[in-house]
Order: C-alpha cells, then sequence, then structure tokens
C-alpha cells in the first residue's frame, strides 16, 4: 500500500467510525469526530501517562533503595557511626551478592547531624565513601588518598562549610547525607585482620574517637539487601529522599513522581489510585530490572565474545556521567543484583582492586538452574594476584545460595582439589561429584542461580584477555 492510500484509508476509518485505534500498548486510542480524544481514551491516557513516568522512576531509584535497605538493617543492631563487622556467610546472607569469605567492615552516617571524621590505618585496605545512587565519593586505603598509608578524612555533607581548624588531611565533600562507608582487609589473617578493624574510627566533629562502638553482625538477621516491592519500594524511596537536597537525580525522581502523592514539602500522601499505579509501576520495574541483569539479550557486555561471562559493571564513568547521557541503565542493572562500587572496581587498575563477571547461563545458554548439575573448569593461572573466588546466588533475592551445606563458594584460599595441569574443577548441584566435595557448592533443586567469578588483584591476562574462561557445562 502506498504512503498516499494509507493516509486515505485511516481518513475513511476515522470518518466513517468516528475513531482510529491503536492496540500498540494497553489500551486503544480512539478519537471522536471532531478530532479531540474520546472521554476513555483520556482516562487511560491520564493513568498511562503516570505509569510510564514512574516506572522510569523506578530505575533511577533502584541504588538508593539497595542504600536504604542495608541502612535499615544495619540500624536494627547499631547506630550511626558504629562499625559493623560482617564476617560469615550467615552473616551476609542478607547482603546482596556479598563475598563469603572477605571481611567486611562497614557503617552509615547521616551528615545532616553533623561531619564526621573518618580514621582508616595503615594497610592493604579497599575502602570507599558511597553515596545514595551507589556512586564512590572517595575511594579509601590503597586505592585511595592514602594510598594504603592510613590517615584522617573530613567528611562533610551537601552546602556544609567546612570547619574551621580540622585537622583531617583530606576533605571529602558529599552531595548527599546519606553515607555508606566501609573497607574490606585484603589477604590478611584472623589476627591482623582485628587489629587494623579496632583501628576504625568514624565520629562527629567536635566529638573525639573516645567510645567508638565495634558490633559484630547478627547470625541470625532478619533483614534483606533486595529493594523492596510494591508500595514499600516507594515508602523506602521517600524515607531517603526527605532527607536530602532536592538535585540532580534526586529532583528527576521527584519530578516524575510527584503527581502521584510524593513531595518533600508535602510528603507520602499517595491516594488510593495513585498507590495502584505506584504498586503496578514498582512490580513492572522490578521485571525490567530483571531484564536488563539478567536476561540473555541483556545490553552487558561479554568480556570474551564467545563465552557467556558479562561484566556486571557496566558504566564507564565513576560519576555515571557518560559525555552522552547519565548511565541510569548500568547503575540500575548493577544495584539490582549488587551493592557499592569503587575506583579499583570501575576503573582498569592492574593488580589492585577487583574485577567481577556474572553468569546467569550455561554454555548452551539455558538459564542455570538449581536442580542440574554442572561443571565448570578453571584453567591454570587465573589472572588473581591476590585470590579468585566462584560464588553461587539465588535469582530472587540476588543474595547467597542458602543451602543445606552451609556454604555458597569456591576459592583457591580453601583446601580445594587441584588438577594435575593446574585446572581446578567446580562444580554446583544437588549432589557432590565423588572426590569433589572441596570444590562443590550445593545447589537448591526448583531455585535458580547465577554465578560470579571475582578476581582480587587482576593481572594483565585478564585486561588482554589472553586467559579465557570456559562457560558452565550441564552434567546431567
Amino acid at each position: 500500500m502506498t504512503k498516499l492510500s494509507l493516509i486515505t484509508a485511516l481518513t475513511v476509518l476515522v470518518t466513517t467510525t468516528g475513531y482510529a485505534v491503536e492496540n500498540n500498548s494497553d489500551y486503544s486510542v480512539k478519537y471522536l469526530d471532531n478530532g479531540y480524544l474520546a472521554p476513555e481514551s483520556v482516562e487511560s491516557l491520564r493513568k498511562e501517562q503516570y505509569l510510564i513516568k514512574a516506572v522510569t522512576a523506578y530505575e533511577l531509584a533502584l541504588p538508593i533503595v539497595g542504600v536504604e535497605k542495608w541502612h535499615q538493617g544495619f540500624l536494627t543492631e547499631a547506630k550511626h557511626g558504629d562499625w559493623v563487622f560482617y564476617d560469615n556467610i550467615n552473616q551476609k546472607i542478607p547482603i546482596l551478592t556479598a563475598n563469603q569469605t572477605t571481611p567486611y567492615t562497614a557503617t552509615y552516617v547521616d551528615l545532616a547531624e553533623s561531619p564526621y571524621y573518618i580514621e582508616i590505618p595503615a594497610g592493604r585496605i579497599g575502602g570507599l565513601v558511597l553515596d545514595i545512587y551507589q556512586r564512590p565519593q572517595a575511594d579509601l586505603g590503597v586505592l585511595g588518598p592514602d594510598k594504603g598509608k592510613g590517615g584522617k578524612y573530613l567528611l562533610v555533607g551537601p552546602g556544609q562549610d567546612i570547619p574551621e581548624g580540622h585537622d583531617a588531611e583530606w576533605v571529602i565533600q558529599s552531595n548527599c547525607n546519606l553515607v555508606f562507608l566501609g573497607t574490606r582487609i585484603i589477604g590478611a589473617d584472623k589476627e591482623t585482620t582485628a587489629k587494623l578493624r579496632k583501628q576504625h574510627f568514624v565520629y562527629k566533629v567536635g566529638t573525639t574517637k573516645e567510645g567508638q562502638k565495634f558490633i559484630s553482625a547478627s547470625e541470625n538477621p532478619k533483614w534483606v539487601n533486595a529493594q523492596s516491592t510494591g508500595l514499600q519500594y516507594w515508602k523506602d524511596l521517600y524515607q531517603v529522599l526527605k532527607n536530602e537536597p532536592v538535585t540532580d537525580v534526586n529532583r528527576m525522581i521527584l519530578t516524575l513522581i510527584r503527581d502521584l502523592g510524593i513531595s518533600k514539602s508535602k510528603g507520602f500522601k499517595p491516594t488510593d489510585e495513585q498507590k495502584e499505579i505506584l504498586v503496578k509501576a514498582a512490580t513492572k520495574g522490578d521485571a525490567i530490572a530483571m531484564v536488563n541483569t539478567f536476561s540473555k539479550r541483556s545490553y552487558k557486555y561479554r568480556h570474551w565474545p564467545n563465552r557467556q561471562w558479562r561484566y556486571i559493571l557496566n558504566q564507564k564513568h565513576l560519576d555515571l556521567m557518560h559525555p552522552d547521557h547519565y548511565e541510569a541503565k548500568e547503575i540500575a542493572s548493577y544495584t539490582y543484583e549488587a551493592f557499592s562500587t569503587s575506583k579499583g572496581m570501575v576503573l582498569p587498575t592492574r593488580n589492585q582492586g577487583s574485577k567481577y563477571l556474572g553468569v546467569y547461563v550455561d554454555g548452551n545458554a539455558e538459564w542455570l538452574d538449581g536442580s542440574n548439575t554442572y561443571e565448570l573448569v578453571i584453567p591454570p593461572n587465573p589472572p588473581a594476584k591476590d585470590f579468585w573466588s566462584i560464588a553461587v546466588y539465588n535469582n530472587k533475592l540476588r543474595n547467597l545460595i542458602n543451602n543445606d551445606q552451609g556454604n555458597a563458594i569456591v576459592n583457591n584460599k580453601g583446601n580445594i582439589k587441584i588438577e594435575s595441569d593446574g585446572s581446578v574443577k567446580v562444580y554446583i548441584g544437588p549432589e557432590a561429584p565423588t572426590g569433589y566435595e572441596s570444590n562443590w557448592v550445593q545447589s537448591n533443586k526448583g531455585e535458580g542461580f547465577f554465578v560470579y567469578l571475582r578476581l582480587y588483584g587482576p593481572t594483565e591476562a585478564y585486561f588482554d584477555k589472553s586467559w579465557v574462561m570456559p562457560d558452565f557445562r550441564r552434567m546431567n
């Protein structure tokens, strides 16, 4: 049909029936003879525009709600400025894609209350100061200004003046009030780790570090780091934004949901109709996040073109400010499955920091399923100066798999079986293959899972891709 005849046909359709129909959405658009929209289309489009805006806001807010969920869990056993230690799988089960073996030392502060001092000891420490969008405002330790020699930082909130007469060596001007602080002590034994941890201090300006509290996280936590669902998602988002300046991406989010009863000045007051739209947007937003994060057609790049291993961190800029756009999709898909970014994770630092790759399907591009048994052969000489780790996570809450074995990892720090050529065979399945119990992670039947490869201190063979990891092979 030619362009002219198509236009003629549409004109006849409108003239003879009173409206035209476009079946390209959840609704049909109807026009009256006079060219105006039919009343039923006005009502459908009114709701649809709010839904579209809310789904967009959902994506932008994923990192914020992830920060708030851990914040809520943190406050069940500590106060702002207390350091909490997360060491074993039971303590780390709630955390999005935690590493089971690396000791985590973490705290939260609210800069609306006061500026804070941070003191970090000398040592092989990887630390970060994270904003509500999980953008690193500063690295601490080996990749920070102190370069692993330790030192004193001053953390100042948005719009706050730098206190006169402070004695910090470095000043961090935060763009938000709620700040996550965390460190990992790399490659140290338990005694050294314990000693270095007790030299972490964070305290309000005008007070002293005397009385610093150190708390071992609960072995029976009642919280999860995965973003909340339904209306609670928006409540958690509001809980953060009501305490933050209306700037940057905060303003964009608040603009997108301004017609849905959420406002910094007026509070969280959605009507029943608005609640229905918000719940629907959270449901769709979660599903879209899963598409971008796990899908076989995900936008995420493969490290090796002929392998299924993908970068979990696809942002190119620490501040997410690409010259052409804001890296919303990149940080949203990452923070849906993981928590926190740092210079060492984003930038191509050799022999320092860490690199992560994720895999969600086997070599035949089929979802990894806990009812099956899989084999992964790690070639000799993995490109990791410190150590490598294979960790297994469930796909619902994106946390360490909770199995009867009580283990979610295989790494070269443990007592594993190594083949004569230096390769390592790793197995994931309901039952351990005979002779490979130490190289096995138990899966849960009927539960989907995914896997991370972590390389601590990545070497050149990772960056030039001369070392190649095979895909998972389904055994049964």
